[in-house]
């Protein structure tokens, strides 16, 4: 197999916000927070911003080498067949849709994940899990996440892949509204909290997905390990891919 030239290309999903002020006043944007972009340049990716109005088709999804689902919103409760709360954030059910979808293509296709704050909910999700719907009311002993960036401890499995880029005890740091409540399919939770709560899941060894309820793209060099774990995920699968291909 020839040695790579080119950077692994990277999708990172988009969300959509109204901008406020200017010429464009009231018309919608395509947003992505700036900091993911440039954590994968750092660890050597090539991004490529996925707007939710997009439609990619599993071809052009098998193309990417990875997948970043981003932080966001609330999800809208529906998806886990549960009615909506007064304190709910405003969901976005089109790019729930579209991360879904993506998400589950990337998967099929086995394309690397890494799922950030919103972006581990929705694997949660979609692999059939629900949500706590409001921190820390469902979970008293959380500290409050969801007014601004806070640093947590997050507990690591030893077993995990996770401990292998974080190690076993790490300060992270959090900003959410919503965390994991249950996983389902091949999901296993691989970090909690000392309250409890899930922070961070994993798919079964080698389907390299792997979702966190932190934003490691603020973290500094804490965080710049989880975007280079992501990179060794694709340089593995690259490697083990002539070998299948002969099967």
């Amino acid at each position: 197999m020839a040695q790579r030239t080119r950077r692994p290309l990277i999708g990172v999903t988009a969300g959509t916000r109204t901008m406020m002020s200017g010429a464009w006043a009231g018309h919608d944007a395509v947003a992505v927070n700036e900091h993911y972009v440039r954590a994968l340049r750092e660890a050597g990716a090539r991004p490529v911003i996925i707007a939710p109005q997009d439609e990619w088709s599993d071809e052009e999804v098998a193309e990417l080498d990875g997948l970043v689902l981003t932080g966001g919103t609330d999800l809208d409760p529906a998806a886990w067949g549960e009615d909506a709360l007064d304190t709910d954030m405003t969901p976005d059910p089109e790019r729930d849709a579209f991360e879904t979808a993506l998400y589950r293509t990337a998967r099929e296709n086995g394309v690397p994940v890494l799922g950030i704050c919103r972006g581990l909910q929705i694997i949660v999700i979609a692999e059939g899990g629900a949500l706590h719907r409001h921190l820390p009311a469902d979970l008293p002993q959380h500290p409050v996440t969801g007014l601004r960036p806070t640093t947590v401890q997050a507990e690591v499995d030893a077993a995990s892949d996770l401990a292998l880029a974080v190690g076993t005890s790490a300060e992270v740091t959090a900003f959410h509204h919503q965390g994991v409540r249950a996983v389902s399919g091949d999901l296993r939770i691989v970090a909690r909290h000392a309250s409890g709560l899930p922070l961070a899941v994993e798919a079964d060894t080698g389907s390299n997905v792997l979702g966190v309820q932190w934003h490691p793209e603020i973290d500094g060099e804490r965080g710049a390990a989880l975007f280079e774990s992501l990179l060794t995920a694709i340089r593995h699968r690259e490697v083990s891919a002539p070998a299948a291909s002969l099967v």
